[in-house]
Parts: structure tokens; C-alpha cells; sequence
């Protein structure tokens, strides 16, 4: 099987699908961009534009800015502050991590069964929100 080992392995122009199923909202969000992943100071930048299609509302432009730091056997990711947000263990098929940031919980859950296409899974519960992200890559 192959899997992603090290941090370069990231490194690249990523196609993204997205859908949010928002059970606060009672609907379900779509987006598509491109997530550029490349070198920086301390390792990779991940910079994500994406066009999101929310129903009942015209198309909206989203980016999102991360660092993802070399951590030997696993990546971790830091908001763009620099503050850390969670960390994902290389050279294994699944890997599933925690973020919490009080009053809100969030959980990743990592596949890299099908490498280099993969995806990510979050799980967000808090008083204000309840939904699930599911974001595909695919190497372009």
C-alpha cells in the first residue's frame, strides 16, 4: 500500500471536494477549490480557495491558511497564528486526532487508503454547532 511517510510527500497542488452536512443549519454546504501546499520557513504552508455553494445564498470565495511543521514520523499543523491545532501520524492508511477549542470539540479522522488521492473527516459538536466535514484530495 501506498502512503504518505513525510512531509514533502504533501507537497504539491491538491483538487478539493468538500460538503458540510450542517445539522444546526439543517443543510448541506458544497465546496470546490485547490489546496497549494509549499515550502515555507519551517516546513509547508497550506493555503486553501475554495467556491462554496450554500443553499439559498450566492456562490462565496473561502480560504483557509495552515503550517504544517515537520514532526518526524507524523505532520503537525498549526493555525496560521501559529498555534497549534492537531497532528497526523505518517506511513499509516487511517489516522484520527482531536482539536479542543472550548466550548467546541473537534475530531479529524485521516484516510490515505488510496494515496495519493485522500481525505479528512471532521466531527464538530459545541453549543452552537453540530456538523460533519468531509474534504477529498486528489493530486493535479
Amino acid at each position: 500500500m501506498n502512503l504518505p511517510t513525510s512531509l514533502a510527500d504533501f507537497e504539491g497542488h491538491w483538487a478539493l471536494t468538500r460538503t458540510i452536512r450542517d445539522a444546526r443549519a439543517g443543510q448541506v454546504v458544497q465546496a470546490e477549490g485547490v489546496a497549494h501546499l509549499h515550502r515555507g520557513a519551517d516546513g509547508l504552508i497550506y493555503e486553501e480557495e475554495v467556491t462554496l455553494r450554500i443553499p439559498g445564498q450566492p456562490e462565496m470565495k473561502g480560504t483557509r491558511r495552515y503550517q504544517w511543521r515537520d514532526g518526524a514520523d507524523h505532520v503537525v499543523i498549526h493555525f496560521d497564528d501559529g498555534r497549534y491545532f492537531h497532528a497526523l501520524r505518517l506511513g499509516v492508511p487511517r489516522v484520527s486526532d482531536h482539536h479542543d477549542c472550548p466550548p467546541d470539540s473537534y475530531d479529524a479522522d485521516y484516510d490515505f487508503t488510496a494515496w495519493p488521492r485522500w481525505s479528512v473527516r471532521w466531527n464538530v459538536a459545541g453549543p452552537r454547532k453540530s456538523y460533519e466535514m468531509d474534504t477529498e484530495y486528489m493530486l493535479r
